[in-house]
Formats: structure tokens, C-alpha cells, sequence
């Protein structure tokens, strides 16, 4: 029998997520000589407890694994805190492990890939971890597997002894930062900004173990393996836990097999091709450096009512030559107001009607808040509101009146007043492609609609709705699902869930419709009043 490495899943309050990492693992070839831990962190305030029992109940369902082993956190650690309690127990006792979290959909060879690179390197001082993420998808004359200097948090795996090394050292961390000779290594030869992502962690404004984690194995130099394509995709689009960007698509998993190289170091022909990578994603720039020393010495000398001025001068100014990021044949009422250009992409021949409001509430530089694909009818009146990410997916139709709101206001301490205690900034809001969202409809905080459904007017949606489905009511029901094997809605007491087999996925999905309607003439007219009556 085959000595394979414990699986340890992190999971908090996304359900639908949640079951798709979970199927995809299921799919592996190993997974079911594997065992699987699941650590599932308790809600940090009421609005988040109904999501976190859903997936309680889930986890609960799962087999297809040697063994499923659940920890229920009684109070909430927070992912950094979860992840490092959880890794260093297992790998202490199993010598090594692989670590997932719950937006990461694995291929077919993931576990493979893994489980032999662990057993090909284990005695190899300079080999830290592997991952199955990959920067260089669409990179040419790249070998099968190569080693970089710099770690990965979406999808990986160590073992104890390397694991051993792993300190918060926030006072060697500090100081090794203050070293300006330091930064061009740190930042991966000048190529991606972990400088401020660790002054960030540095005064708490963020709370990441990744950071520690790149630091530790940067200063033993320490090396990471990865494929030239990836083995995992994220599909809750959070890059590393919930502090690092991703890029802005992701590209759909292959049945590709990687071969394991024995050329353990860092080629520079390969990082010279990452850093280039880096280099286009992130946009370190003189510019953006220019532009944080500027907005330091601001609020160090103006009044609050000059700050205020001066923003609303720089953003009408910045405003006029700002591209915005609008695909083709897109229409925009010239009544929409939005609060955050800079942060929103919106797709080619998309619809948004009169009165409509887009606003990025906390934002992250070079990470799009509000994502709206192509040809989606967004009518009149209707209010998309980000906390981390809201995003709307192709062949979406949102009718008059609905409110996307993926935030809240902290309300931990009543004793504040509400207006001035800022707004959650962790949630991610997905509407799937091509979802029809009745009239007058509110989704609220970090929800899936999945592709193909329907929501009914006047709804009110808390929790993730499954794909193919017909939701109704406050707060929604799922009532009808969509039977594939008969091809026609039916209600779900009649619904066998083993038919979901048969639903395509959501890239799978895509094609068809893309492949049954290319182009579709969007109804303009019903977007505005500025044709005025019509016969």
C-alpha cells in the first residue's frame, strides 16, 4: 500500500465552493488511499453563522477518502491562525502533508503530482515545499517542472522537517525589511511588491501566515517546485488566503502530467520568465510609489475637510484620462454613478441601465472589486456594492431594483456609531453565467448563485443556490431543479442529486451558449429613457 500524504482542507462559510473543491478532490486517482482533514473555523460574527453550518453539514457527508477526519473550531481563529495550528499538528504526526483551502479545484493528477514529488524530494536540504499552481500557463519552452526561490499558498505540500523552520518572527522579519539591500531578492528581483505585503502584516492590517512562510524558506534558501501548468484553479479568484490578488481569469484545468526534474535550483531562464510575469500583473511603478509618499505627506499636514477637497479634485481630474476598463459594444447609462472606476472591468456588449450604482467599498491596488462579464443585462436602478469581490458572470440578466450587496457595516461595537466603523472587506459575491435575477431581488454577503439559475422577484438571497436551479422567496427556497436526463424543471422533491452528474460545468457551460447564440443583439431600449416614448 502506497504511504500517502494526509490531505488538510481549510473551510469556513462558502458551501458551494466548499463541494466543488471536495468533488474535485474525489476525482483523484489516490484519493481514496488518502485521508482527509477538514478544519472548519466557527463563525466570526451572526451573519456568517448560517453559511458555516451549511458547510458543517456538508463536510459531514463526505466520502470517497481512506478517512474523513472534521475539527469544528469552537471559536474563531481567523485562516492564518487555523492554518498554522492545523499544519503543524498533522505534519508533526505524519511527517508530511498537503494543504488545501476551500476555493481550490484540483485536476485529475493533483494528489499524484503531489504525493510522488513529496516521496522524490524528501531527502533533498534545499527543497522546501511544492505546489500545484503554476505562473506559467501560457509561457512556451517551459520545462515540465521547475524550482523558484518564492513559495506558493494555492495548493501545497512539506514536510515536518522543513516545516520546523516556520516562525512568526515579526522582530527578524522587521528588521530584515529596514535593509533596503534586501528588497530586490525579497521582492523576487524586483519583480512583486512582498515588501509591503509584510509592512502590511507588520502594523496588522493584514493577517498572513504566507508571508512568514516565504520569509522563513527565502532565508534558508530554501527552493519550491512547481509545474509548467497548473494542477489547481481557484475559482473564489482570493490568490494567497485573503490578502493576495490573483490574476483577473483563470484559465480552466487540462489533464496535464508533469514529470519530476532533477535539476534542483532556480534557472534563470525560468525566473527571468516569472519576474516578467510579475512584473505585468503586479505594475510596481515609480509612479505608484510617487503617488503613497504623496497621499503620507497629505495626511500628515491637511484638515480633514482639505483632504476630502483634494480627493474629490484628484479623482475628477484622474477621471479624465483614465481608460476605463469596457470591453466593446458595452452601454453605460449616462446616469449611473460609480465610486471606483479604477477597480471595475465590465465585458463587451453588456447593458447597464439608468440609475444604476457601482461602488468599491475597501480597496486593493491593481485588483478589480467589481467584475462584470460580456453581454449581461443589468436594468434600471439597481445597486452592485463590493466587499472583496462581486462578480458577475457572462450572460447575466439582473431586471430593475436589485441590490448586490457583498459587504456589511461592522457592527461589533454598538458603542461606535455605524456610519464611521467602516465596512467588511473579506466576501466574495458571485452571480454565475448566465443567471436571470427577477425584479426588485436582494443577494446579500459572501453567496454563489450557481450558472443557469433563476432567481424570483422580490427574493432575498443569504446562501449559495445551486446550479441549474429556481430559487424563490425570503429568504430564497430552491424550488425546482433542472433534470438533464429528462430536460425539463422539476421540483426538488422530485429531483434525484445524483442527476447533477450530468449538469456541465460552469466553463463547460459557457461554451455551449456561446456556441448556440454568438452574438446577440442587446435591448438597448430597455436599459434608458432617453429614446423617450416608443411605438
Amino acid at each position: 500500500m502506497r504511504n500517502l500524504a494526509p490531505i488538510v482542507l481549510f473551510v469556513y462559510n462558502r458551501p458551494y465552493h466548499t463541494k466543488q473543491t471536495v468533488e474535485a478532490l474525489q476525482k483523484n486517482e489516490f484519493a481514496n488511499e488518502s485521508e482527509l482533514f477538514i478544519y472548519s473555523d466557527e463563525a466570526k460574527n451572526l451573519s456568517a453563522k448560517e453559511s458555516v453550518d451549511e458547510v458543517r453539514n456538508y463536510i459531514k457527508t463526505i466520502d470517497g477518502f481512506k478517512k474523513v477526519t472534521i475539527v469544528e473550531r469552537e471559536k474563531n481563529f481567523g485562516l492564518a491562525n487555523s492554518i498554522i495550528d492545523g499544519v503543524t499538528k498533522i505534519v508533526n504526526e505524519y511527517g508530511k502533508i498537503i494543504v488545501l483551502e476551500d476555493d481550490l479545484v484540483t485536476s485529475l493528477y493533483f494528489l499524484q503530482f503531489m504525493n510522488e514529488a513529496l516521496e522524490f524530494y524528501k531527502n533533498k536540504q534545499q527543497v522546501y515545499s511544492i505546489t500545484g499552481y503554476s505562473f506559467t500557463d501560457e509561457a512556451d519552452l517551459i520545462e515540465s517542472t521547475y524550482f523558484l526561490s518564492v513559495t506558493s499558498s494555492w495548493s501545497w505540500a512539506t514536510w515536518a522537517d522543513k516545516w520546523r523552520h516556520f516562525k512568526r518572527d515579526s522582530e527578524n522579519l522587521e528588521k530584515y525589511i529596514k535593509d533596503k539591500s534586501n528588497h530586490y531578492k525579497f521582492n523576487f528581483y524586483g519583480s512583486y511588491d512582498y515588501i509591503s505585503m509584510s509592512k502590511s502584516q507588520l502594523k496588522k492590517e493584514i493577517d498572513s501566515w504566507a508571508i512568514y512562510w516565504y520569509f522563513c524558506v527565502l532565508q534558508r534558501g530554501g527552493l519550491t517546485l512547481y509545474p509548467a501548468k497548473s494542477l489547481v484553479q481557484n475559482i473564489g479568484f482570493d490568490g494567497s488566503g485573503v490578502h493576495c490578488s490573483s490574476s483577473n481569469t483563470e484559465k480552466p484545468l487540462t489533464s496535464y502530467r508533469p514529470i519530476l526534474t532533477n535539476e534542483i535550483f532556480e534557472k534563470e531562464s525560468v525566473s527571468n520568465i516569472v519576474k516578467n510575469i510579475f512584473k505585468k500583473e503586479s505594475k510596481i511603478s515609480l509612479f505608484l510609489k510617487v503617488k503613497n509618499r504623496v497621499n503620507k505627506f497629505a495626511k500628515k499636514v491637511l484638515s480633514n475637510e482639505q483632504k476630502i477637497f483634494l480627493s474629490l479634485v484628484v479623482s475628477k481630474l484622474k477621471l479624465l484620462f483614465y481608460k476605463k476598463k469596457i470591453g466593446k459594444n458595452t452601454y453605460i447609462d449616462k446616469t449611473v454613478n460609480v465610486i471606483g472606476w479604477g477597480y471595475i472591468s465590465i465585458g463587451s456588449n453588456t447593458l447597464i441601465g439608468e440609475q444604476s450604482w457601482l461602488n468599491v467599498n475597501k480597496r486593493v491596488e491593481n485588483f478589480e472589486h467589481i467584475k462584470i462579464g460580456n453581454y449581461c443585462y443589468i436594468g434600471r436602478r439597481n445597486l452592485l456594492s463590493s466587499s472583496k469581490e462581486l462578480i458577475i458572470s457572462d450572460y447575466v440578466m439582473v431586471s430593475n431594483d436589485c441590490k448586490f450587496l457583498g459587504n456589511n457595516h461592522v457592527y461589533s461595537n454598538p458603542l461606535s456609531p455605524y456610519i464611521a466603523t467602516g465596512t467588511t472587506d473579506e466576501d466574495v459575491l458571485k452571480i454565475g453565467v448566465n443567471v436571470w435575477i427577477g425584479a426588485g431581488t436582494i443577494v446579500l454577503g459572501a453567496v454563489t448563485v450557481g450558472h443557469g439559475s433563476i432567481v424570483g422577484a422580490g427574493s432575498v438571497v443569504t446562501k449559495d443556490i445551486p446550479p441549474f436551479s429556481i430559487a424563490v422567496g425570503n429568504s430564497s427556497k430552491v424550488i425546482k431543479r433542472y433534470n438533464f436526463k429528462l430536460n425539463k424543471w422539476e421540483k426538488v422533491s422530485d429531483f434525484d442529486q445524483k442527476l447533477e452528474t450530468l449538469m456541465p460545468s460552469e466553463e463547460e457551460y459557457l461554451a455551449i451558449l456561446k456556441t448556440n447564440k454568438p452574438h446577440i443583439n442587446m435591448p438597448i431600449m430597455a436599459a434608458t429613457s432617453r429614446f423617450g416614448d416608443l411605438f
